[in-house]
């Protein structure tokens, strides 16, 4: 069905075109505050999950530390249980489950 441009101008009311045209500029306006919003929302996590990776770099690298520092100490008692075992009198056997004698 073809109109002819006279006839499909005519048969148009021009309340309801405002009408239409107005609910399109709501549509649009609304759609973008929508896009707004979750443009800054967006941002704001990207921001928040940089933070939350340097936190996690900090981490990590606090981690190696106490470990590396850890990994010394248990050394460090090693050397030193090895110390005491070797100064340790043989006679003495309190500490493998013998009572103590009575002089």
């Amino acid at each position: 069905m073809a109109f002819e441009d006279d006839y499909f101008l005519d048969s148009l009311d021009e309340d309801d075109l405002y009408e239409e045209i107005s609910k399109i500029k709501v549509y649009l306006e609304e759609n973008n505050v929508i896009i707004d919003t979750l443009t800054f929302q967006l941002a704001k996590r990207e921001k928040h999950n940089e933070n939350l990776e340097c936190e996690i770099v900090g981490l990590r690298k606090d981690i190696k530390e106490r470990k590396d520092l850890n990994l010394k100490l248990a050394k460090g008692s090693e050397t030193l249980n090895e110390i005491i075992k070797v100064q340790h009198y043989p006679l003495i056997k309190i500490h493998l489950g013998y009572a103590e004698e009575a002089s």
